[in-house]
């Protein structure tokens, strides 16, 4: 009795001197705040070594023998920007196909098998002014996946089937993009941002147009070794690079190319509010206007930390008042952002649907605080922190940086020196964030997309402005038509305006 009494006691006396360091430990904690600032970071990019192979093919190089391991990825001017209208979705097409179509050589069910059993995944990709082809390999296969690759890329087959079942499986996932109220907002907002034409959206009828002519037409076009940029990397000598890359590409013939010009975007947007009736108990909103800038003007980073204050992440002034203080939303964002040819201002939410008029008006208010009064210190140094500190995690795959530099390049963009955009973050002031607001965001030109029942809305939405009716059936059903005029779309939603 006296050894289990003893034993109690001792661990009584224990456990209460875990409590007392543990309220040590807690109190002791200090808050971000008083932290020392770490220091000041400067991005030393990776410096790659640059060559050419075969008849005009650019390679930029970065040996790392950390992995057993060779990342090839080949970049080509072209892209879906350069699609007809009446057959867009020609350049995503022609890579789909031209990957799964198989070659000269090989099938394309033969290539798939041969690459799953080394392994060594391979894809093809189009974007909007990039066509890239890229695979990674154990070192030791790298001749063979070379040579397949070079296959894919200079002579694919495009075959009838493949290109059939590529189109069918497209437009299989349209139907179910009208179905979203998250789809759905975003597609009504950006014709309306910029117009139907030039919002360039694939349907069944572009999709129809297509024949495996075009593939082969745009392949010629665009896939020539003149136009053709390597990013190559891994454990790997470059003195074996250039001979391997040499090897499979040296019989590559070039080819005159010619690139058509790249439209700028105009502001076809109204200050109305859209509203598309679904039964969900959310209201899916979208609102924000055209604004006209480019990715590369020198206000770029300047909104950035405009654009976190008022909306990026848990922290900024959108999320505080309408997500943590009312619980009227999971999330909500907002931002001055941009494009190749245009910029937008744009707030996204799906807000609770009874207080969608109130979460509106504050919106609004949140907005209007940003171009009447200055930011705070606290918010200008937690936001310029998490810009540049965030930007180490930019940093850990270089042959990534490499890549994005090349694409600059092949984009006519100036080239990216990330030591600048710190110095150009660090130097931004807070009477820069109000001038910008007032600059960039215009609250009467403010153009809302609604989603859901405003049965359940707390307000009317004529509060708002003008509304324009819209039917998400209507748009479906003429959107994936088969036949018909495209103008059909463009019309539904566009006739009030």
């Amino acid at each position: 009795m006296k050894k289990s009494k003893l034993f109690a006691f001792f661990s009584a006396c224990l456990i209460g001197l875990l409590l007392i360091s543990f309220q040590v430990a807690v109190y002791a904690q200090k808050h971000p705040s008083e932290l020392r600032k770490p220091d000041p970071i400067k991005m030393t990019p990776p410096v790659a070594e640059k060559f050419e192979v075969g008849q005009g093919i650019k390679v930029n190089f970065l040996e790392d023998n950390e992995l057993p391991l060779v990342n090839l990825s080949a970049y080509f001017k072209g892209g879906s920007l350069s699609d007809p209208g009446d057959k867009i979705g020609l350049a995503s097409l022609m890579a789909t196909v031209m990957r799964s179509g198989g070659t000269a050589k090989m099938s394309g069910d033969e290539i798939d098998g041969e690459l799953s059993f080394l392994p060594a995944p391979l894809g093809v990709g189009a974007g909007e002014e990039i066509f890239s082809a890229s695979f990674q390999c154990l070192k030791r296969h790298l001749p063979r996946v070379l040579e397949i690759f070079k296959d894919i890329v200079t002579s694919p087959a495009f075959v009838q089937e493949k290109l059939d079942l590529a189109r069918d499986q497209w437009k299989e996932r349209m139907k179910t993009r009208w179905d979203s109220p998250q789809t759905a907002k975003t597609l009504i907002f950006n014709e309306l941002l910029v117009g139907y034409e030039e919002e360039r959206m694939a349907n069944p009828r572009t999709l129809n147009n297509i024949s495996r002519k075009d593939l082969v037409e745009i392949h010629q076009k665009y896939f020539v070794p003149n136009n053709m940029s390597i990013v190559i990397g891994g454990d790997i000598a470059v003195s074996e690079a250039k001979k391997e890359l040499n090897k499979v590409f040296k019989d590559w013939r070039p080819r005159k190319v010619t690139f058509l010009p790249l439209p700028k975007l105009e502001d076809k947007s109204r200050p109305k509010v859209y509203y598309a009736y679904k039964d969900i108990p959310q209201a899916h909103i979208l609102l924000g206007h055209y604004v006209d800038i480019t990715r590369d003007h020198p206000d770029m980073e300047k909104l950035g930390i405009l654009s976190s204050v008022l909306g990026g992440g848990l922290s900024s002034r959108l999320s505080e008042e309408i997500r943590v203080k009312r619980g009227w939303t999971y999330g909500i964002s907002g931002y001055v952002g941009a494009a190749r040819a245009n910029g937008s201002f744009r707030i996204d939410s799906a807000l609770k649907a009874e207080s969608l008029g109130e979460a509106l008006t504050i919106i609004k208010n949140i907005v209007k605080g940003m171009q009447t009064e200055l930011i705070t210190d606290e918010e200008l140094e937690r936001t310029k922190d998490s810009r540049i500190y965030g930007s180490v995690f930019q940093y850990n795959n270089p042959l990534n940086i490499v890549a994005g530099q090349v694409l600059r390049k092949i984009q006519g963009r100036p080239p990216f020196d990330d030591s600048k955009r710190l110095e150009k973050i660090r130097a931004v002031t807070k009477e820069d964030v109000l001038a910008l607001a007032k600059k960039y965001i215009h609250l009467d030109k403010l153009m809302f997309v609604i989603v859901g029942d405003k049965k359940k809305f707390d307000k009317p939405l004529e509060e708002f402005g003008e509304v324009v009716e819209l039917s998400l059936e209507e748009l479906k059903k003429k959107d994936l038509a088969e036949n018909g005029k495209k103008e059909e779309t463009k019309q539904t939603i566009k006739k009030d305006n």
